[in-house]
């Protein structure tokens, strides 16, 4: 395994969509009517975005594939500036950085592309790293939608721990599923 290597968008968006969908309704379950959310640039967090277009919400992004459907719901969104990741569609670096530093969030909403126990979440650039790190310090309630499949997998760039934001994932091994509730808050939904 590559630890630097990121799949593209479009490859994580049409891997493993049911339990994407699962685990993305279960996320928006979460917000209430006049939060201030972070959504990042995470295929999971896109699954997000159809359950969103009744809330009241203000939404901060770095995700450009999130605009279409935001302006769409008609959602009081914020774009932060930066360099863009043609590959994830993501904005990131030091600039994106010193955008998000300008907000603060009731709830975060995180992709991740390694969890484990000991090095918690993981991704493969440094700069998506930091900023998933700032919209975590930034936020009220972080969390963490992962499918199982990211679970025992580590990356080039740490994150956070595990302590430091709620996964909510489908069905995990229940030996996993027990060492984890040690360690941080969990919400396993079913496909």
């Amino acid at each position: 395994k590559k630890r630097s290597i990121e799949p593209t968008i479009l490859e994580k968006s049409t891997s493993r969509t049911s339990e994407k969908e699962a685990i993305a309704k279960e996320a928006a379950s979460m917000i209430d009517d006049g939060d201030c959310i972070y959504l990042d640039a995470g295929s999971t967090v896109a699954e997000m975005l159809p359950f969103l277009v009744e809330q009241k919400v203000v939404i901060v992004t770095n995700g450009l594939m999130h605009i279409d459907a935001l302006t769409t719901a008609n959602i009081t969104t914020y774009l932060i500036g930066g360099r863009m990741k043609a590959n994830t569609k993501a904005v990131v670096g030091s600039v994106a950085q010193e955008n998000l530093k300008k907000y603060c969030f009731d709830k975060c909403f995180l992709g991740m592309n390694g969890i484990d126990l000991e090095l918690g979440f993981t991704t493969p650039d440094p700069e998506e790293a930091i900023l998933k790190k700032t919209a975590i310090e930034l936020s009220e309630e972080a969390y963490i939608l992962a499918d199982n499949s990211k679970f025992s997998e580590t990356f080039f760039s740490k994150v956070a721990d595990v302590s430091e934001a709620t996964i909510i994932t489908n069905q995990l091994d229940d030996d996993l599923l027990i060492k984890f509730r040690d360690k941080t808050n969990m919400k396993v939904v079913t496909s």
